[in-house]
């Protein structure tokens, strides 16, 4: 009878450990992944990269685009080194090689102390010249949104309105600008800063902030993996940032 009143506590005591190191596991931190954007040329075309690199350092994959449709291409990635191999789902493949900043000390060129790649994307008899400079890195969960630091909505309807922005930008429409504003809208010039109130004061003061440097900073830009910064998308070299509502500060070249 002794026995068997001792054995609950034991058995509870034992719960309470497994539920304790079961606590524990569920507690640990999800692993995170590095995100690497890139962009350049391929071939004639204008592209963006983006690598994903695991927890180990390891790219592990990633996809690109062309910049005239901005549609992601999956990509594989195989041996890696001073170098890389991505496949594509068309039997196409890049064969990359890092390069540096010309102030190199002659140490091995990685991922981590490079500028960017270069190399050739092949299939067949077919060959292109990429040459592709390193654009930015972001850290997250490998399910996360790119733009869960800036809005709830999806990655695909926020591009789009800012893709929406760039094109009504450069046909001068202002009214269909002003839509994919966030008024006050904040214009940095020369140094100086002020504030547009509302759609009629833009269209007012339009030739002030789309100036032809400007437009060209915003022709140039593509709006897509775009870097993310204090709860805003920065469109090219920050030509424009995008809040959760729209265009929130344009910064006129």
């Amino acid at each position: 009878m002794n026995r068997n009143r001792r054995s609950g506590p034991k058995l509870s005591l034992a719960v309470l450990i497994l539920a304790f190191a079961a606590g524990a596991v569920q507690a640990q931190p999800a692993a995170t992944v590095k995100k690497v954007t890139f962009q350049g040329i391929m071939g004639q075309s204008r592209v963006g990269l983006t690598l994903v690199v695991n927890a180990a350092n390891v790219i592990t994959g990633g996809h690109y685009f062309f910049a005239d449709d901005l549609k992601d291409i999956p990509l594989k990635a195989g041996t890696q080194g001073t170098g890389l191999i991505l496949y594509g789902p068309d039997g196409g493949q890049m064969a990359l090689r890092f390069k540096g900043s010309g102030s190199d000390t002659g140490q091995a060129l990685t991922l981590e102390n490079s500028t960017g790649m270069e190399g050739r994307w092949m299939k067949g008899d077919s060959s292109y010249p990429i040459k592709l400079q390193m654009e930015g890195m972001s850290e997250g969960l490998p399910d996360a949104r790119w733009y869960q630091d800036v809005t709830s909505e999806s990655d695909a309807a926020f591009e789009n309105r800012v893709q929406c922005f760039t094109r009504a930008a450069l046909a001068g429409d202002k009214a269909a600008t002003a839509r994919y504003v966030d008024f006050p809208l904040r214009v940095n010039h020369n140094g100086k800063s002020s504030t547009i109130a509302s759609a009629a004061e833009l269209s007012a003061r339009w030739k002030r902030v789309f100036t032809p440097a400007c437009l060209d900073a915003i022709r140039k830009a593509v709006p897509h993996d775009m870097f993310v910064r204090n709860g805003q998308a920065m469109l090219g070299d920050g030509v424009v940032w995008f809040g959760p509502k729209g265009a929130a500060a344009i910064n006129v070249p």
